[in-house]
């Protein structure tokens, strides 16, 4: 029990709680003109007061997601007009609410609760084309500030919250009952009234509504649902009702829907760490290492050409490339055998390289830990000389030993392979594959060079398209 209780007493609680950047900011951008003129320059002006956030919204705004042709956008106003302006609203109250709940030392309550916030964006936003693309971005605001209650209630470190939430953790069928048993009032309410008090957008408000009917609506309804579920497992009897929902929604099967939400949910610790919050990282649901089984003989030629299918069918439909890249390292782990395969992006601002899209056993640690400094390398170690020569690599240490130097964060010995991935022959991303220590075979290094010559082609012919408005 709490000595706070009620809508009320917890409202008053909030009112008084640290996060003045994160409401001014919500604020203002959610209260822009529908005037697009005036709504452009004012969200240029709000972005720009901040030093901190124009930096952070740049980087977002040139990462994969965002900036399929890899231009470099420098300005807030170039980012506006080469992405559009739900784009970067969506990415200014993304990077605004992640790094107000952020900031010091966040307890690990706090940081799953973001994570789930989060997760449920990317999955509700992966609904909306099945129903009205132009929605998307309104779509992934919205999910994500869904339960902001519970974050700013968490961020007041009041005992009764935290209680709370691990009792309606543990069973999130029940948690109106056990909202009003240790708040005295139900979650649901203080997400409505907060987001009244802080002007978000009527779907948001509107979302926070279970028994809603609107389609927008629903799938972020969805989104949080399998945010709450997933960690129960992707097999559970939870998760299998929710594959049923969302195959009902978009209409399609229910195996496909259990593909999809697999998907967002390794798509969900990609964009996060685009968002520079690797804090997020260790709370993420792991569907993909979840599934990941030894493979005891190597697979046939038809397991691969599965996957290439399915790769090639999105390219056709002019799928989002983040998608394709994390199918093309599922189907050199699943299709070709080899046991752990990433494609790790280059920052030249940085200069440093970054796991993003992973497959195989033991490569989420990758991503949460690894991030290769590239003005430290020395002249003859394996990556050194890759980037120099920017050639596809299959290094053997039966053929001679090399000095694996930097890559030993990823592995110490065993066989190897690297691929470059370019645009216009400029070095964007690294194809990264290993045998967990052991060696690969011939076949794999075709298939691995297959892959990598795929990548690049729809590299180059999707930096060619027309930027959506």
């Amino acid at each position: 029990m709490s000595d706070v209780r009620g809508l009320t007493a917890w409202m008053r609680i909030l009112a008084n709680q640290d996060l003045p950047t994160l409401s001014s900011v919500v604020k203002d951008i959610c209260a822009l003109s529908d005037n697009d003129e005036c709504r452009t320059d004012d969200l240029t002006k709000i972005i720009l007061r901040d030093a901190d956030l124009t930096s952070k919204v740049l980087k977002i705004s040139n990462s994969i997601h965002y900036n399929r042709s890899f231009t470099p956008i420098r300005t807030v106003s170039r980012a506006i007009v080469q992405l559009g302006f739900n784009n970067l609203k969506s990415i200014t109250l993304a990077t605004t609410l992640i790094d107000a709940f952020l900031q010091g030392k966040p307890k690990e309550q706090l940081i799953q609760c973001l994570a789930k916030s989060f997760h449920a964006a990317v999955q509700a936003k992966a609904l909306v084309p099945y129903l009205n693309a132009e929605h998307q971005e309104q779509v992934f605001i919205a999910a994500l500030l869904r339960n902001i209650g519970e974050l700013a209630l968490l961020s007041s470190g009041r005992e009764a919250v935290e209680k709370f939430v691990i009792a309606r953790d543990l069973y999130p069928e029940n948690e109106q009952a056990i909202s009003q048993e240790y708040l005295g009032v139900d979650i649901s309410l203080i997400n409505k009234q907060l987001t009244k008090d802080w002007a978000l957008e009527e779907l948001t408000r509107d979302a926070t509504d279970n028994n809603s009917h609107n389609n927008m609506s629903r799938a972020i309804n969805i989104g949080n649902e399998l945010s709450k579920y997933i960690h129960k497992g992707m097999s559970s009897l939870e998760m299998g009702r929710m594959y049923t929902q969302v195959a009902q929604l978009c209409d399609i099967s229910v195996e496909a829907a259990k593909k999809q939400v697999a998907q967002m949910a390794e798509e969900a610790a990609v964009i996060a760490k685009g968002y520079g919050a690797e804090m997020l990282l260790s709370a993420m649901p792991n569907a993909g290492e979840e599934d990941t089984v030894a493979v005891e003989s190597p697979p046939t030629g038809y397991a691969l050409q599965q996957h290439l299918n399915q790769i090639l069918r999105f390219m056709f439909e002019g799928g989002d490339l983040s998608k394709i890249m994390q199918y093309s390292v599922n189907a050199l782990h699943e299709g070709s055998g080899i046991a752990r395969v990433t494609i790790a992006m280059l920052d030249y601002k940085s200069k440093c390289m970054d796991v993003r899209y992973i497959s195989g056993k033991g490569t989420s640690v990758w991503r949460e830990h690894v991030s290769i400094e590239l003005d430290k390398l020395h002249k003859g170690e394996l990556l050194h000389d890759f980037l120099r020569a920017q050639h596809p690599t299959w290094y053997q240490p039966a053929q001679g030993i090399k000095m694996v130097g930097a890559l030993d964060a990823l592995t110490t010995k065993g066989d190897i392979m690297l691929a470059p991935l370019k645009i216009d022959k400029r070095l964007i991303a690294i194809l990264y594959a290993d045998n967990a220590g052991g060696i690969l075979s011939p076949r794999q290094y075709e298939d691995f060079q297959l892959i990598a010559n795929q990548l690049n082609l729809y590299l180059r012919v999707n930096a060619m398209q027309p930027k959506s408005p």
